[in-house]
């Protein structure tokens, strides 16, 4: 009798960061090309936080006098031999006299602005609300986004996002009301975290370890490139409302990228679609220039849960009541996080202080933190998290107190312009190593909660950075 014998090869189990790490080894332009589309909603980010700035700026120009009011009190302002005191047309003689728009004076103004159009000429703590309401919009998301990113996935929550904000941002067009701008700030931060998050951990999720230090100084170069963006939307386009229909269409082309790409094997695997996952891995070897067979692959997420990876939100928070050492070092990192976050929106929303228009100050801005990204690149790679921390931070600090050095070269250029620019490069460095140094700092098992509340922190800071500014007036300290 013939004996057959069957042959059954026995299944192997393998993580998708497994697979993803032997394929995606080597350098290859297909995903790098990818990783850059993904990641090209970066720049939009830019454009929410700072359009306030140029669609709301307050007129510092002069005007011509429509009432009694108006020209008696020119005439308080003007000298014997004619000549007009240049303080009579700054914001500070319009609001202490009370003098309306359109009523008792007339700006000959050749770029509209929803400062005058909402009469918040003398209200700058309002025009700063804006700039703050994004970071609230910013928080909600947050809050939820977690949830939407595992309910529906990275690229249906990323998806979700852009047509938010995109959204959000096209009312603008129509936007007549004060109260109406509110919402549309509100919004743009919502759909704007919600959209970059999406997106970021897709291609977390596409990149191989090594790589992802590098993704993370693309994504802060994509972020940068949105400084001459906003400012060219700003510049060649005049009318407020216009600007916000330009920026709608710049952004919502950041979306299609992602609609066109593949759903994350991890997600696919998490809602059963394992066959799925599979035929995307295969693709991703072959951009790769790999060849992979997972026909005799068991597909997991994971090798292993730990014993704690089923800890529930609120099982985590009594772990580190429990554990003083953690309370401290989660404490700290909330400061960090919080001073670095409030440094940078303090500068970044200040520059207008320091004179000039606004277009030179942010493309200043833009250039600043290009220098920041070669700089945290090389402190990452020879320095470390926790020494190019302290470095970036003690250099910050060094530089905020030089510009305390009253030395003024020109109306516009100060020794306390340039020192900022230099301040500004190490506290975005400070920003981005202190997120790094948090990851890895916190245990595994918790490190999602920490992440999560010094984000909440951060964001609190971004709420009160552009209020600072009004808090403490610009050169009211000074070294000599």
């Amino acid at each position: 009798s013939l004996k057959m014998c069957v042959s059954v090869k026995e299944e192997k189990t393998q993580t998708v960061d497994e697979i993803i790490n032997k394929t995606g080894k080597s350098p290859n332009i297909p995903m790098l090309v990818i990783t850059i589309c993904a990641l090209s909603c970066a720049y939009a980010g830019t454009i929410f936080t700072y359009m306030v700035q140029f669609t709301g700026f307050i007129p510092n120009e002069k005007y011509t006098c429509l009432s009694q009011k108006c020209f008696d009190l020119k005439s308080h302002y003007t000298s014997k031999s004619g000549k007009i005191n240049s303080t009579f047309y700054d914001t500070a003689t319009i609001c202490e006299n009370e003098m309306i728009h359109g009523v008792d004076f007339k700006w000959d103004l050749s770029r509209t602005t929803f400062a005058v159009d909402f009469d918040k000429i003398c209200r700058d703590s309002e025009i700063s609300l804006l700039n703050s309401l994004y970071f609230v919009g910013a928080a909600i998301s947050l809050l939820f986004g977690s949830v939407a990113l595992e309910s529906f996935g990275r690229r249906k929550s990323s998806i979700i996002g852009g047509i938010i904000c995109t959204f959000g941002t096209l009312i603008g067009l129509f936007c007549r009301s004060y109260n109406f701008m509110i919402a549309i700030r509100l919004l743009q931060g919502m759909g704007n975290f919600l959209f970059y998050t999406g997106n970021f951990v897709w291609v977390l999720e596409f990149i191989p370890d090594q790589y992802r230090t590098y993704c993370a100084t693309l994504s802060s170069m994509i972020w940068v490139s949105g400084y001459p963006i906003v400012v060219c939307l700003c510049y060649f386009i005049h009318d407020w409302n216009f600007i916000f229909l330009a920026s709608a269409l710049v952004v919502s082309v950041t979306i299609i990228p992602i609609i066109l790409l593949p759903n994350s094997p991890r997600y696919l695997i998490s809602i059963g679609k394992v066959e799925e996952a599979r035929k995307v891995l295969i693709m991703y070897a072959k951009l790769a220039g790999k060849h992979v067979d997972l026909s005799n692959v068991h597909l997991v997420v994971r090798e292993s849960a730990s014993k704690d990876g089923g800890l529930s939100t609120r099982a985590r928070i009594s772990e580190i009541k429990e554990h003083k050492a953690l309370i401290l070092e989660t404490l700290v990192q909330w400061y960090l996080w919080f001073a670095c976050c409030l440094l940078f929106f303090f500068v970044n929303y200040g520059w207008g202080s320091f004179g000039d228009t606004p277009y030179v100050n942010y493309l200043f801005a833009g250039l600043g933190e290009t220098i920041a990204a070669f700089v945290f690149l090389t402190m990452l790679t020879f320095i470390g998290r926790r020494q190019g921390l302290v470095l970036s931070l003690g250099l910050s600090c060094i530089f905020f107190l030089l510009g305390m050095i009253p030395w003024q070269w020109t109306t516009v250029w100060s020794f306390e312009r340039l020192m900022t620019m230099f301040a500004i490069v190490w506290v975005t460095v400070s920003f981005g190593l202190a997120y790094l140094y948090s990851a890895e700092l916190a245990p595994t098992t918790h490190r999602g909660l920490v992440l999560s509340s010094c984000s909440i922190v951060a964001r609190f800071a971004a709420f009160i950075g552009p209020f600072v500014r009004e808090i403490f007036p610009n050169s009211s300290m000074k070294l000599g």
